[in-house]
C-alpha cells in the first residue's frame, strides 16, 4: 500500500476530514485540506518531521505509515526473497495451499515468531469467523486496523509492563540477597544454580549465539513460583544478573510469545559464558532422558558432569573480561 493510501486509511479510521487532519498537523485553515490531499494522492511526500506530526495527529505509530511499498507481484517476490535470506523462511505446499513457513525453534528470529503469534492471537480475537452482521463486521475491521496502527508501541508497553512487574516483585528480595555478597565466582557456579532451578521444575531454556548467551523463563512461572525455594532461586538468579552487569558485562532482556505464554530471556553478551549454556543444556537433556535409566547410567552422567564443571569453567570477574 502506498504512503498516501495509508494516511487516508487511518484518517478515515479516526473520522477526520482532510482539513481537520491538516489543521491538527499544524497547517493553516486555508492550506490544510490541500496539503493532506497532496499527501494522500502521493503528489507530494511528507518530510520526516511532518510525517511524525501526521502520525501523532492520527494517534498511530509512525511505523504504520512507513515507506514500504509493494505495487506488483514482482515486488512481493523480492520481499519474500529477503525473508528467505535473512530469516530462513521456506515455502510449503499442501492441500492446494501455499504456505510461508518460519521455524519456531530458530532463536535468531524469536522476536519475529513472537510478533507473528501476537498477530495471529489478536486477529483470532478481533476477527472471528462466526457469521455476524455488517455493522459488527465493520466494527471488528476498525478495531483490527486500530490495533495494527499501534502494534509497535503496544508490544513495547506490554513487554515493559511484564518486566516491571517481575522487577517489582523481586526488588526487595534481590536487594536483601545482594547484601550477602555471596555471588558466583565461576561459570560453573551459575550452572549449579540453573541445575537447582531445573530440579525445582523451572521451565528454563538456554541459548548461545557466539558472543551472546541467553537464559529464558516462563513469565507466569516467575510471577507465581511453585515453591518458596523456587522463588529464592530466581531471586538468586536476578542478583547474579545484577552483579554480572556491575562487573562490566553487557546484559539485556527481551520477551517472546512462542505460543500463548509469555517468556523473558536474560542475555549476557560475553563469549566466555558459553560453558553456562552448554553444561545447562547437557543437564536439561539428561533430565529429559533419565527416567527409567539404570543407576549406572545416572552415576556415569554425574561423574561426567562433575568433570565438565571442573574442566569447562571460566571465572566471573573483571580480569576475565
Amino acid at each position: 500500500m502506498r504512503l498516501g493510501n495509508k494516511i487516508k486509511q487511518y484518517r478515515v479510521l479516526r473520522n477526520l476530514s482532510q482539513k481537520e487532519l491538516g489543521m491538527k498537523v499544524g497547517f493553516s485553515a486555508t492550506t490544510a485540506d490541500s496539503r493532506i490531499r497532496k499527501y494522500e494522492s502521493d503528489a507530494m511526500a511528507p518530510k520526516a518531521d511532518i510525517r511524525a506530526k501526521i502520525a501523532e495527529a492520527l494517534d498511530i505509530d509512525i511505523e504504520a505509515i512507513s515507506d514500504v511499498e509493494i505495487t506488483s507481484f514482482e515486488d512481493v517476490m523480492y520481499v519474500l526473497f529477503e525473508l528467505e535470506e535473512q530469516f530462513g523462511m521456506t515455502i510449503e505446499k499442501k492441500d492446494g495451499k501455499t504456505s510461508l513457513v518460519f521455524d519456531d525453534d530458530n532463536y535468531n528470529i524469536e522476536s519475529l515468531i513472537s510478533y507473528l503469534n501476537m498477530w495471529k492471537n489478536k486477529k483470532d480475537a478481533l476477527m472471528p469467523e462466526d457469521k455476524i452482521s455488517y455493522e459488527e463486521n465493520q466494527k471488528q475491521l476498525k478495531d483490527y486496523l486500530s490495533w495494527k496502527s499501534h502494534f509497535k508501541s503496544e508490544i513495547e508497553e506490554y513487554y515493559k509492563t511484564k518486566e516491571d512487574a517481575i522487577n517489582t516483585k523481586y526488588a526487595d528480595s534481590v536487594k536483601k540477597y545482594s547484601k550477602t555478597a555471596n555471588y558466583a565466582t565461576t561459570t560453573s557456579d551459575i550452572v549449579l544454580l540453573f541445575r537447582s532451578m531445573i530440579e525445582e521444575d523451572f521451565d528454563l531454556k538456554v541459548w548461545s549465539n557466539t558472543d551472546r548467551q541467553g537464559f529464558t523463563f516462563n513469565v507466569n512461572e516467575i510471577m507465581n513460583p511453585p515453591t518458596e525455594k523456587a522463588e529464592e532461586l530466581f531471586t538468586h538468579f536476578l542478583a547474579e544478573m545484577d552483579n554480572i552487569n556491575r562487573l562490566g558485562a553487557k546484559t539485556h532482556t527481551d520477551m517472546q510469545i512462542p505460543d500463548k505464554s509469555v517468556y523473558i530471556t536474560y542475555y549476557v553478551d560475553v563469549r566466555d559464558y558459553q560453558p553456562i549454556v552448554s553444561l545447562t543444556q547437557k543437564y536439561l537433556d539428561y533430565r529429559a532422558n533419565c527416567e527409567g535409566q539404570s543407576d549406572f547410567y545416572k552415576d556415569e552422567f554425574e561423574s561426567s558432569f562433575r568433570t565438565d564443571l571442573e574442566m569447562i569453567c571460566n571465572r566471573i570477574d573483571k580480569d576475565a573480561r
